[in-house]
This record gives C-alpha cells, structure tokens and sequence, in this order.
C-alpha cells in the first residue's frame, strides 16, 4: 500500500479569494449585523460588508427602514446596521440595543430659560 502525501499549501490567490467571498457576497456567510462584528476578519472587511448591507440597493420597498439582503432569511434593520458599524469604531456597543434603551440628547432641549 502507497501513502501518498497529502500537501496543505495554499495556492497563490486562493485565500484572497476566500476572504473576497465575504465581502462580495455577504448573505451567503451572514444572516445578522452581529454574526458579521463576531466573525474573526479584520475590521475593514466588517465594514465593508455592513455597508453594502445597508445600501439602498437592499432596501424593502414598502418598508425603508429594512435592508433584505438576497438569501437573508429575514429583513434587517437599518438602525443595527448602523450601530454595528459604529460598534467597529467603539460607539455603541451592541448592534441589537440601538433603539431600545439609549435616549438621544436633544441639546435645544436642555437650555434653561431664565425666570423674568
């Protein structure tokens, strides 16, 4: 019986072409904005990909705050795309509380008036 040897070298190209494949075609890897800030990538890729999520080419038409990415099982939120792209630049740090539970400041709103 003949062992033969079995080589592991990537060829030239091949593992760029993996990484491309996220970025090119997100839906097949991610159904969420949080499975994308989990996933081990550098950051630029995340980015990259949550911005091509949060395109107005995915925007559900009767409901424009949703982005349907093709082979997204279900719509996404604008708003958490959004927070996890900020989440990548240390703002907010979960995708999914965007909405529920952070008050907006309203400066116009805090200025006292003097009493006359």
């Amino acid at each position: 019986m003949t062992s033969k040897g079995i080589t592991t070298i990537i060829p030239d190209g091949v593992a760029e072409a993996i990484s491309a494949s996220h970025i090119l075609h997100p839906q097949l890897h991610f159904t969420s904005p949080n499975e994308i800030l989990a996933a081990d990538m550098p950051a630029q890729e995340k980015r990259a990909i949550l911005a091509s999520w949060a395109s107005d080419l995915y925007a559900v038409e009767s409901v424009p705050e949703l982005r349907q990415p093709p082979s997204v099982p279900a719509p996404v939120r604008y708003a958490d795309i959004l927070a996890a792209l900020k989440a990548l630049d240390g703002g907010c740090a979960e995708a999914g509380r965007v909405g529920k539970g952070f008050r907006r400041s309203r400066p116009w709103m805090t200025s006292r008036i003097p009493a006359a």
